[in-house]
């Protein structure tokens, strides 16, 4: 089965609680950005890299803000779900910006990063964390491979929500480039479900629209 969650940030013990001890070996958890497992290689975050690593189940991750890129490129890319993802270990890896996955039988379109000036965390000082917002050459990847599949996916896994989407949220929310770029998928791509993160909540916008934080949310 394939379980949805939101940004870890780090901690070992929140991703614990959060109803995933009882994946099993076939099972895969995708995590909507701030994964923030690669951030600083220090003793404490290498030891729950490690302890992560040694779970039966798959994790992917799209990027957030919270994450160390300069770390991130040290990992090389190899062939995951029909696409091409950084391995990060046997069981973890980061889902390349504008990429279609197929898990299960599903289509899953993903596009990480998001704008780290709007980042609830606060990480305006820290100086990697220019890399967040995908550029120009990945946004025209991401319409490209949604073109090639007939702009039809099962599902969308983004960091970032919608421009509309995230006034839904918050009303006076600062809307990035990404969210419109978002914006533009969402009246012309068809999809099932679109689940996001970044804004710290667990809310249904609609039938086909969630954005998710600490809930799991299990894909049929």
């Amino acid at each position: 089965m394939i379980y949805i969650t939101g940004d870890t940030h780090g901690q070992l013990s929140d991703l614990d609680s959060r109803k995933i001890s009882k994946l099993k070996k076939d099972d895969v958890l995708i995590i909507t950005g701030d994964f923030g497992f690669l951030w600083d290689n220090s003793k404490t975050e290498l030891k729950n890299l490690k302890k992560l690593s040694k779970r039966k189940y798959k994790i992917l991750f799209v990027e957030g803000v919270h994450e160390n890129f300069d770390i991130l490129k040290q990992y090389e890319y190899c062939e995951l779900f029909g696409s091409s993802a950084r391995k990060i270990s046997d069981n973890i890896y980061c889902l390349k910006r504008g990429e279609i996955y197929t898990i299960n039988n599903k289509k899953f379109f993903c596009l990480g990063g998001g704008d780290v000036e709007d980042s609830i965390e606060n990480l305006d000082d820290n100086p990697l964390n220019h890399k967040s917002m995908p550029t120009d050459i990945e946004l025209e990847n991401a319409v490209n491979n949604l073109q090639n599949n007939d702009k039809k996916v099962d599902v969308i896994i983004t960091h970032e929500a919608p421009a509309s989407v995230k006034r839904v949220i918050r009303r006076d929310a600062v809307i990035n480039d990404l969210n419109i770029f978002l914006d533009t998928l969402l009246h012309n791509v068809w999809y099932d479900q679109w689940i996001f993160g970044s804004l710290h909540t667990d809310r249904v916008i609609s039938r086909s629209m969630t954005c998710v934080y600490q809930e799991v949310i299990k894909i049929d």
